[in-house]
């Protein structure tokens, strides 16, 4: 058995009871119910595939943040940004696209504009920066990844974010 204090027995939690505290009860008929309730944008998190994208865009989803949680759900699972592309390519416009997970550097923004993210989320970054020193902390974070960001730029002879584009990224071909 699993307990939440040691050496308290009050706390006690059955393996059934966790497994359906992280069992999502969301489904996508909860997605249709909100989307009749309000006319304000519904974004959906935790798309990993074209699949549910499809899903996501079916039931009315006005934007979508590739996600995998940053590995905390499943860290086996696949990194957001090779699943990216794929994404992009299957929304083609009929939605904006974002990302999180794993962004710490500007190269990792570089990147995702590069494959056809809107925009980046910035989580535990932003979190660090603010326990190690408040508001400034925070504001310090954004300022190293904006400096970063128009090195890399700079570096592929970018001024401009609309001037980002796959064509910045290497592939290798056979």
């Amino acid at each position: 058995k699993l307990l939440i204090k040691p050496n308290d027995g009050s706390n006690q939690l059955k393996d059934n009871q966790i497994l359906h505290e992280h069992t999502p009860n969301l489904t996508w008929k909860e997605s249709k119910w909100l989307r009749a309730l309000t006319k304000m944008s519904i974004v959906c998190k935790g798309i990993l595939t074209a699949d549910d994208a499809k899903l996501a865009l079916e039931y009315g989803a006005n934007g979508i943040v590739v996600s995998n949680h940053d590995g905390r759900q499943v860290d086996t699972g696949l990194p957001a940004i090779e699943c990216l592309k794929d994404i992009v390519d299957f929304v083609n416009g009929r939605c904006e696209i974002f990302i999180d997970s794993g962004i710490r550097t500007g190269t990792d923004i570089l990147k995702c504009l590069a494959l056809g993210a809107k925009g980046v989320l910035i989580g535990r970054p932003i979190l660090y920066g603010l326990a190690c020193g408040g508001n400034k902390g925070v504001e310090a974070v954004l300022n190293l990844l904006q400096r970063d960001l128009m090195f890399d730029m700079a570096s592929c002879s970018l001024t401009k974010i609309e001037q980002i584009n796959e064509r910045i990224l290497y592939k290798y071909q056979q």
